[in-house]
């Protein structure tokens, strides 16, 4: 069966909102008359017609009819159906494609190809330089032809986008889970990559990242995992073809990250050559994307010299975002997402890595003047360089999602499945709570762990972003940015529950349904919690040296030596080479204060520590872009190599009291030994009774 571009796009408008679809965004969508769209509707309805399936037409509205085992079949099927012309979008992605993997074309061999004139393809050709990085060009010259004027590192970041917008990252992540494997016929693979990647070097690919993903300690969320694959599958691609990176930009720099190492081993069991052999530019290149992909919870990451620079942007981004809205955000709650997110991000952007994101339209259309406000509040926080529109988008469903919840209220259980990062899944979460109040209790989970977490507690509801294909429960399948009727549809469901229950459940009711196992995980938290604080507490300190010292060695000697007031056992001499020896600077000054930051974790280090000390004279110390300030005061921040998660993620709250904060310089400066303990003792509190 023959489907035309367009039938074949309302269909998947049809299938993948999972919702009426109105003929005028039809037209709009796809650039034509509505009158055109309605002379489409006879293809569709006959190619429905073989699936057991109605196309439903009311008042310019379209909806299909039919049981959801043959709609969930045709959307399979709808992937394998051959067409006979190419939308515009796809004739000129295949262009792209083709440019990026030829040295030069000929126009009339594009066109004959494409069986479309010259003079469309020179406009697509304009059409897809105006998408381009400024830094890439599309060069004509007669006799020649037509060639894409760029380095390979824009290659492949380029190939990467055209493959995240021809195989979305779900698709990806069915296709390598086992249950899926057999569903996900190898025709459809190989016709939805185009080419791009080799399916079996990509299987080969995905067990490597997959098994490095078991062994990392860092969170790495569903979607960074798929795009990590991607970029690595088409690297080695180009390796293959005998397109290499002999030298990063930042090769030096990579070489000294422990991910280098990951990086070539990975390269060469795939390749099945020697580690040796593996350019050190390919590892390199590889090295940023292992590291861009680390979503990095802000519990595991203060003891890298970034995370000053992510706290710094995260507070002044949160402050602009405020000022312009006219509100107070819960800044605790949001500063731990932006950690989490910006970390990967601002290593993209230093690097000058691409991201693709499948939202962006519709963010940019239903969040229209939040994304503004974003957009500008980053662009005051952050002047480095440009960043992309993908990227606000993010952010902006980090911010959408904190000011949805401000009014989130609760009473059911649900089960969430997103393959999308941290934002995208706060967001929907967020906006079921606020817009289904009955809705209590909500958890978000990855495709490869949802099995495990569906059979360890009961939920009432599962609602998920992906087609989950043959499973042997009920779920709602929902677009990202959760549609009106899709809120109906779960809101009804609900409902129906309270029928079947012939009651309505309390609050309280719901309280008591807690598993032993739920309510024993709480507990066993909050104890953990609380003795991590209390350890700090224990060993809190705020003194002053009197020693006229001068020097980063001889301050950290006697800082280190009145700690064995504390710890007895305390190797010192350890300690204090952690910081004369480290090239990652565990020592550094906060801009725009007089504060130095010192902290280290180590296996020397037996005990948490966070104590102050106050300078008889100042000493000079470097910043995050290694320029020098004098600071008169010291935060010293020690744990244990092998700290709880627990531990760490308090460290970091602790590391962010001191950044771009007026009322910790004025008590450190002005106030006295009570009122600095008193003033941290109270925050330590607060942040427990937050836990709670």
């Amino acid at each position: 069966m023959y489907l035309s571009a367009r039938v074949r796009l309302i269909l998947e408008q049809l299938l993948t909102n999972n919702r009426p679809v109105f003929v005028h965004e039809l037209a709009e969508d796809l650039n034509v008359s509505k009158r055109t769209i309605r002379r489409d509707l006879k293809e569709v309805e006959e190619t429905l017609s073989t699936y057991q399936l109605k196309l439903v037409k009311e008042q310019g509205i379209l909806s299909l009819e039919g049981v959801d085992l043959d709609k969930q079949h045709f959307r399979w099927q709808l992937m394998d159906l051959s067409y006979n012309e190419f939308s515009p979008e796809e004739r000129q992605q295949k262009i792209l494609k083709t440019l990026l993997k030829e040295e030069s074309l000929k126009l009339a061999g594009l066109a004959n190809d494409l069986n479309v004139t010259i003079s469309t393809i020179s406009n697509d050709l304009t059409k897809i330089e105006e998408r381009l990085p400024k830094t890439v060009k599309i060069e004509r010259r007669r006799g020649t032809g037509v060639s894409l004027q760029a380095d390979e590192a824009q290659k492949r970041s380029l190939m990467s986008e055209l493959f995240g917008q021809q195989f979305p990252d779900y698709q990806l992540l069915q296709f390598f889970q086992e249950k899926s494997r057999e569903v996900a016929t190898n025709d459809r693979v190989e016709g939805r990559l185009l080419d791009l990647v080799n399916e079996t070097l990509l299987k080969k690919v995905e067990f490597s990242v997959r098994n490095w993903r078991k062994q990392n300690l860092e969170e790495i969320s569903d979607e960074a995992y798929a795009n990590l694959i991607v970029h690595i599958s088409i690297s080695i691609e180009r390796m293959i073809a005998g397109n290499f990176i002999q030298a990063h930009t930042d090769n030096d720099k990579m070489i000294n990250y422990p991910e280098f190492v990951v990086a070539k081993q990975m390269l060469a069991d795939i390749l099945e050559m020697e580690v040796e052999v593996v350019p050190d530019g390919e590892a390199a290149y590889v090295t940023t994307h292992l590291r861009g992909v680390k979503t990095t919870k802000s519990n595991m990451g203060f003891m890298e010299n970034e995370e000053l620079e992510v706290l710094v942007l995260v507070k002044q981004l949160i402050e602009q975002v405020e000022s312009k809205l006219g509100q107070e955000l819960p800044k605790e709650l949001l500063t731990k997402g932006l950690i989490a997110h910006l970390r990967p991000t601002l290593r993209r952007l230093q690097q000058g890595m691409r991201i693709y994101n499948p939202l962006i339209h519709s963010i940019k259309q239903d969040y229209a003047d939040l994304f503004v406000v974003i957009r500008q509040a980053f662009d005051q926080v952050y002047q480095k360089s440009h960043v992309p529109d993908e990227e606000i988008g993010y952010l902006v469903l980090h911010f959408g999602a904190v000011l949805l919840q401000l009014e989130s209220e609760n009473r059911f259980s649900g089960l969430v499945v997103c393959a999308s990062g941290i934002g995208t899944s706060r967001m929907l979460v967020t906006r079921l709570r606020q817009r289904i109040p009955q809705l209590e209790k909500l958890e978000t989970v990855s495709l490869f762990e949802l099995s495990r977490k569906k059979a360890e507690g009961h939920y009432h509801v599962i609602i998920s972003t992906i087609d989950l294909g043959s499973v042997d429960f009920d779920y709602f399948l929902v677009s990202p940015m959760l549609t009106e009727r899709e809120l109906s549809q779960i809101s009804v469901f609900l409902k129906s529950l309270h029928s079947e229950y012939h009651k309505k459940i309390t609050y309280e009711e719901q309280a008591v349904q807690l598993t032993l196992l739920e309510a024993t995980h709480f507990l066993e938290q909050k104890q953990r919690f609380t003795s991590i604080v209390l350890a700090i507490l224990k060993n809190f300190n705020y003194s002053k040296l009197n020693e006229n010292l001068g020097t980063i060695e001889d301050t950290v000697r006697v800082i280190c030596t009145q700690l064995l007031e504390k710890d007895a056992e305390l190797d010192v001499e350890a300690v204090v080479s952690i910081f004369l020896n480290d090239e990652d600077k565990k020592a550094f000054g906060i801009p725009n204060t007089q504060i130095g930051l010192f902290h280290a974790r180590n296996e020397s280090i037996k005990e948490p520590f966070f104590q102050l000390f106050s300078l008889e004279k100042s000493i000079f110390i470097e910043t995050m872009d290694h320029t020098k300030m004098a600071i008169n005061r010291i935060a010293l921040l020690l744990v244990p190599e092998k700290f709880s998660q627990e531990g760490l993620e308090i460290i970091s709250y602790i590391s962010t009291l001191f950044v771009d904060n007026r009322q910790v310089i004025e008590i450190l400066e002005y106030g006295t030994n009570e009122e600095v303990s008193a003033y941290f003792v109270q925050k330590l509190l607060n942040y427990l009774e937050m836990r709670r």
